[in-house]
């Protein structure tokens, strides 16, 4: 346990006065509704290191924070000592155009490097959730792919390498600042989607991609998830390469303006165009052509102007960014590409009153479910899960009753060896312990 005034002068004898503890304002810094006995904002990866290497020799726990905006997913966490601040880590730090690839401190907020990047003609080509908040750490640390990955690769295809601080005060890179490597193990691929239970990141490499030089999108209106489905399997299986495709229910597409329509469509499927203007032009007559054969009620299209601010609305529906967290549960759940629609019937027949959005290329079903309605076990639901070997978990719930929200880990989940990941990496076991699937 910390003892907080020696312990914030030992901290500022060892690392100076300009690195900022926060012992007396630690409720701003607050994780999940826990708060910490102490607050640290180091300003560089050496600095974090150094800081982590002192709370671990006090025995101490420490939970990373960026922006907070992932802080409610469960489960509950016990009390910790420490939070390690990442707001003072930003910053485009290295930006080669002509290379396509930037390093970036890991606080820095997702709006931030693609407002850098675009004078540049150029993005990091991940629509996550929580745009306008997210951190570069934080968004690569809780794996939060956007439906961009259709077109572009997971995060885990656009990160080339990492500095990172584990718990021994070791600052270890891993990986390379170029895009054609083969140098070494990619170690750092582990840290992606590891909740920050392995250790800080510090900085990333990234490749980044042209803006498409024009853009539509397509909406099509569709009776029943079975076809809306079919046409999102088809267009995904064609040769079109469209840039990205959402499908949606009743409820959530009538969050955006854009995607309702004039009637009252069940499900609507959005298709995301891009490129020159030649190939967007042919991905859209393409996309509309097989929603035509896949029996679309309406098609409606978006011109290049109302693109980006409407698939930001959209990006916005998966992962609990649209929705209050004290009053939505907020489950992911991931299936093999051609069981998407099996997967929603599931969702749908679990929780009625859930508004559903999809990924149909990854598979992947969100359900932001009322917490009336998802108060209930959905046992039908996880046996689905165990029969078909989907994945599932909640990414978000109310503070005080997230011990009720953890879904039942699929039997073919390698535990042995994420907690030798664990143990290889924070031996101490200091980062956030049991914030990790299993509890790890």
């Amino acid at each position: 346990m910390l003892a907080s005034t020696p312990f914030t002068v030992a901290l500022r004898d060892v690392l100076g006065e300009r690195f900022r503890v926060h012992p007396d304002d630690c409720a701003r810094f607050a994780v999940g509704g826990v708060q910490p006995k102490l607050a640290l904002s180091p300003r560089t990866v050496a600095e974090a290191a150094a800081a982590v290497k002192i709370v671990a020799d006090e025995r101490a726990t420490v939970v990373i924070r960026g922006s907070g905006s992932k802080s409610n997913r469960p489960p509950r966490r016990a009390d910790f000592d420490a939070v390690l601040d990442t707001s003072e880590l930003r910053g485009v730090l290295d930006h080669k155009p002509g290379d396509l690839t930037a390093t970036v401190a890991a606080g820095t907020p997702m709006h931030d490097l693609q407002f850098e990047l675009r004078r540049h003609g150029q993005h990091f080509p991940s629509d996550v959730p929580f745009a306008a908040t997210a951190t570069v750490g934080g968004t690569l640390a809780s794996n939060a792919n956007g439906a961009l990955r259709q077109r572009y690769g997971a995060l885990r295809d656009n990160v080339l390498g990492m500095r990172v601080a584990l718990s021994d005060g070791l600052v270890a890179f891993s990986g390379a600042k170029v895009v054609k490597s083969v140098a070494g193990y990619d170690t750092h691929k582990a840290f992606i989607g590891s909740r920050g239970t392995l250790g800080l990141i510090g900085e990333v490499t990234i490749k980044v991609a042209p803006l498409p030089a024009t853009q539509r999108m397509l909406v099509a209106s569709y009776a029943d998830c079975a076809g809306a489905c079919a046409a999102a399997t088809a267009i995904s299986a064609s040769p079109l390469f469209v840039l990205a495709l959402t499908l949606h229910d009743q409820r959530t597409a009538a969050r955006v303006a854009a995607l309702r329509g004039s009637a009252a469509p069940v499900w609507t499927l959005a298709v995301r165009c891009g490129g020159s203007r030649a190939a967007t032009g042919a991905q859209f007559d393409g996309a509309a052509a097989i929603c035509k054969e896949t029996g679309a009620s309406a098609i409606r299209d978006l011109p290049d102007e109302l693109v980006d601010q409407t698939w930001a609305d959209v990006a916005e529906l998966a992962g609990g960014a649209a929705y209050d967290p004290q009053t939505y549960v907020i489950a992911k759940l991931v299936a093999p590409p051609a069981q998407t629609f099996t997967l929603a019937a599931a969702v749908r027949t679990s929780w009625p009153e859930a508004e559903i959005t999809a990924h149909p290329y990854a598979g992947a079903v969100f359900a932001s479910v009322p917490l009336a309605s998802a108060s209930a076990d959905p046992a039908m639901l996880w046996q689905a899960c165990a029969a078909n070997q989907w994945t599932a978990e909640y990414l978000s719930a109310p503070a005080t009753r997230r011990e009720e929200f953890i879904a039942p880990l699929p039997a073919h989940t390698p535990m042995k060896l994420q907690r030798r990941l664990k143990a290889a990496l924070d031996p101490s076991g200091i980062f956030d312990p049991g914030g990790f699937l299993g509890g790890i």
